[in-house]
């Protein structure tokens, strides 16, 4: 019966869905966010260029979302202290605690009451990013590359031998997993559990027709990292060590110091946004290199050009396609009045792709000059990882290069991820001659 129930609810959801869809066609004249089709999985962008020509901050109906698309708006977004990232200052709020607490989820409601950095706004995100970046110091991250080549290295050499292997399995998602782990000082024997509760997580988090089951598992894993994370910083606060772990218990600016809860978050956060944003970051990039062989020649022999590659990868293909925002108080924005609370969804792919911040923005060219992206973000939110991501990017690169001088994707058209936030494969095998 609950099966049944289960269906007939599912088919008049798609039903609802379809109307609206028809509806916002007929309405903005042919341009919708149509999320569920395969147009829109395997090539959103086309989507987001025709929302900017039509309206640069557009209502999408299916989303219940204003998607911001030009690139002028989104910077100002993520800058300007009139909109807001900590939802728990709006209507929403509500919704999501009554959620948790029907679901059981005390440990995420309290962190929902107790959020990392990236969900607050200033002056609370300054203090707590002040006291982060201590671990995040250049010089620090610089120091890290002869250690990110040794995981590279013992990443490739697994698989030096095979006629193929799969980037993302084999390379892609261990490189960051290993390399943050150690930078927590955290157990080698735990890393496996890492990528596992990480993917289980992200399952949740802006997946296209998520169903009950993911739900759970990505509460399941978010509950289970921060318990993890709980014990390990319980056990060495009188002897906190050197690693990142030890730098958060110790960091102190002016007498403030992190809390036991920002400390949670804090860790959670580095260990997901580190982990899964250069895991699609290589990935996107390399699918994007296979599709322009001439421009991966150029690469392979000249190793100078990978870092300015690496800016276009992210600006054409970018592992995070959207945030969010909520207007601070009522305002009038480009000409428009906003109630306080209404949330618009950043659209860093669109962003990326307008005309008006980078010339031919529909192709990729790594010799392109000034590119402008905000694939990590702008403003006081930009991400705190950025040059650890380039770092592991540029070295993954170098490294499959100087192994390997002929490489084919084997599966020419490969499954993209159904995820309105996050971009990425959970395969890309590739043939090695």
């Amino acid at each position: 019966m609950n099966n049944l129930y289960s269906r007939l609810k599912n088919f008049l959801l798609i039903g609802a869905y379809k109307a609206i869809v028809t509806f916002e066609k007929i309405f903005n004249k042919g341009v919708v966010l149509d999320f569920l089709t395969k147009d829109f999985i395997n090539n959103p962008y086309k989507t987001y260029n025709s929302m900017r020509a039509h309206k640069p901050i557009l209502f999408s109906q299916t989303t219940r979302l204003h998607w911001v698309t030009k690139m002028e708006f989104a910077q100002e977004m993520l800058r300007d202290k009139r909109f807001s990232v900590d939802d728990r200052k709006y209507p929403i709020a509500n919704k999501r605690r009554k959620e948790f607490k029907k679901a059981g989820r005390e440990i995420m409601l309290d962190q929902f009451e107790n959020p990392s950095m990236l969900k607050l706004d200033p002056p609370d995100h300054s203090r707590i990013r002040k006291l982060v970046q201590y671990g995040f110091t250049n010089r620090y991250i610089t120091s890290l590359e002869p250690e990110i080549k040794k995981v590279v290295d013992s990443c490739l050499d697994r698989v030096h031998n095979q006629n193929s292997f799969d980037l993302i399995e084999d390379l892609a998602k261990p490189l960051p997993a290993i390399v943050i782990a150690k930078m927590m000082g955290l157990p080698n024997e735990d890393l496996d559990q890492f990528q596992a509760w990480s993917e289980d997580l992200l399952v949740g988090v802006g997946g296209i027709g998520t169903s009950k089951e993911d739900i759970k598992k990505s509460g399941d894993a978010y509950e289970a990292l921060i318990s993890y994370f709980e014990k390990i910083i319980l056990t060495r606060k009188d002897s906190p060590g050197d690693d990142f772990i030890g730098k958060l218990i110790q960091a102190e600016e002016e007498g403030d110091k992190l809390n036991i809860k920002e400390m949670y978050g804090t860790c959670l956060l580095l260990l997901i946004a580190g982990h899964e944003t250069t895991t699609r970051l290589i990935g996107n990039g390399m699918f994007t290199l296979f599709n322009h062989h001439d421009q991966m020649s150029h690469l392979i022999k000249n190793f100078e050009l990978i870092p300015n590659a690496i800016e276009e990868m992210l600006r054409y293909e970018p592992p995070v396609h959207a945030t969010v925002r909520f207007a601070e108080n009522d305002m009038v924005y480009n000409n428009k009045s906003y109630k306080r609370g209404t949330p618009f969804a950043v659209s860093i792919a669109g962003a990326n792709r307008d005309p008006e911040a980078n010339e031919n923005p529909n192709e990729f060219n790594i010799f392109r000059d000034n590119i402008k992206h905000i694939s990590f973000g702008y403003g006081p939110h930009m991400c705190i990882g950025a040059s650890l991501a380039r770092i592991e990017s540029r070295i993954a690169f170098e490294s499959i290069f100087e192994r390997f001088k002929q490489l084919e994707l084997i599966d020419k058209n490969p499954v993209w991820g159904r995820n309105l936030i996050f971009r990425g494969f959970e395969n890309l095998p590739i043939k090695l001659s």
